[in-house]
Formats: structure tokens, C-alpha cells, sequence
């Protein structure tokens, strides 16, 4: 188990080394900061804790643990971008997506995410309390994006899409490895579910150099139908 987390967080920083050297080249890292500045931490942190595993091994655990945690909430910052990018070609609308992610993440933090950590009797259960709850939130505000974009009927580029998609294989392995894990006892199978969510994320990894392996352009939306011609009265009333 201790040689597979090894070949696991290999697998990690080389591909978020190549995730940060390839939006270098294509210049993704100027459209995308917050989701670069996560992935550089990703990096950071797992360089850091693989580091502390050969120097001082017994530091180990706890760096690892407080790198964990660490990163749960710097993962928000994945939601802020997508919500940034989905309504950036509509000036009137564009704060929109970022109002949706900090306000649900504010009251579900609050009201769900919490209590959970207060009310449960054990540091291992808050954990998994905590985990489990800030994936949901995660996957809720990702949900409630999606049905934005379906409601405004919003084109989402390539980048965009892909960012989406790899982190919702993500937060469904991850909802459902800590509900599994929450509601079964430590047995061998239960210790197997800590090694399936890594390897979702590297899947989601893998999605994410796929499409931002180079800038794709936005696709053209139209705020007045084609059909409609130069005439202002006919246009007045389209839009009517």
C-alpha cells in the first residue's frame, strides 16, 4: 500500500509538472490564474510531503494530513475559475457565476459543512465528516453552474468543458469513497476506498492537460438572432 501512495504521488507531480510547463507555452496560465495557482500548490505541497517522507519520516503523517486539509479548500478555487469563465462573454451577467459559487459555498460552509466538524467525536471522523460534506458542496455548486449555463443556453469552450468534466469525475469518486468509507467499518475493503479517490484524480488530471493542452477559442454567441436584419423597428421587436 506505502509503494503504491509512492508511484501515486509520482504520478501527481509529474502530471501537474506537465500541466504548469505546457500552460507556460500555450499561455493557458494567463487565462486561467486561480486554477494554475492551485495546480502550482498541488505540486508545492505534494513535492513537499514526498520530500519530508525520505528526510525526516516521521513528520510524514502530519505534513501529509495538513496538506490534505489544506488543499479541500484550496480546490474551491478550480469553482471560481469555471464560474469566471462561463459568463465572461457577457459583461451585464459576468459576476454572476463567481456571486453563485461564494454564496453557496458561504451557506452550505455554514449551515452543513461546520456543525459537522463541531459535532463529531473523533479527529478521524471530522475528517471524513469534513471531506465528504465540502465534496457535496463541491459538487452542488458545479451542479448549479451547469443548469446556469443550460438556463442562459451558454456555448462553453473547450477549456472550460474540460475543466468541468475532469473535476466532476473527481467529486463523484470522491462523494462516493467518503460515503462508502463514512458508513463502513475499517475493514480491508474500507482501506481501499483511500486509494480509489487519488486515482480519480489522476484521472482528472489527465482530463484537464487534454483540454488545456492548447488556448481554444470561445464560441461565438449571438445576443440577437441572425435572422434578424439591420432594420431598428424589427429588431426592437425581436429583442421585445
Amino acid at each position: 500500500m506505502r509503494l503504491l501512495g509512492l508511484a501515486i504521488s509520482c504520478c501527481v507531480l509529474l502530471m501537474d509538472g506537465l500541466l504548469i510547463w505546457r500552460g507556460v507555452r500555450s499561455c493557458c496560465v494567463r487565462l486561467f490564474p486561480l486554477f494554475y495557482a492551485y495546480i502550482l500548490y498541488d505540486f508545492s505541497s505534494t513535492g513537499g510531503a514526498y520530500l519530508v517522507y525520505w528526510v525526516q519520516p516521521s513528520w510524514h503523517a502530519s505534513v501529509y494530513w495538513f496538506c490534505y486539509v489544506l488543499s479541500i479548500i484550496v480546490e474551491f478555487a478550480i469553482l471560481v475559475e469555471i464560474s469566471d469563465h462561463i459568463f465572461q462573454p457577457f459583461p451585464a451577467i459576468r459576476s454572476l457565476g463567481r456571486a453563485i459559487t461564494i454564496i453557496i459555498s458561504g451557506v452550505l460552509g455554514l449551515s452543513y459543512v461546520l456543525p459537522a466538524i463541531f459535532q463529531s467525536q473523533g479527529m478521524q471522523k471530522a475528517l471524513f465528516d469534513f471531506a465528504l460534506r465540502t465534496s457535496i458542496t463541491k459538487a452542488v455548486i458545479l451542479a448549479v453552474l451547469f443548469i446556469a449555463t443550460r438556463h442562459f443556453d451558454l456555448e462553453l469552450g473547450r477549456n472550460v468543458a474540460g475543466l468541468m468534466l475532469g473535476f466532476s469525475i473527481y467529486l463523484g469518486v470522491n462523494v462516493a469513497t467518503f460515503a462508502a468509507s463514512h458508513s463502513t467499518a475499517p475493514t480491508p475493503y474500507a482501506r481501499i476506498l483511500w486509494v480509489v479517490s487519488p486515482l480519480a484524480y489522476i484521472v482528472c488530471l489527465l482530463v484537464w492537460t487534454r483540454a488545456l493542452w492548447q488556448v481554444a477559442p470561445l464560441p461565438i454567441t449571438c445576443s440577437i438572432p441572425p435572422s434578424v436584419s439591420g432594420d431598428s423597428k424589427t429588431v426592437a421587436v425581436e429583442l421585445a
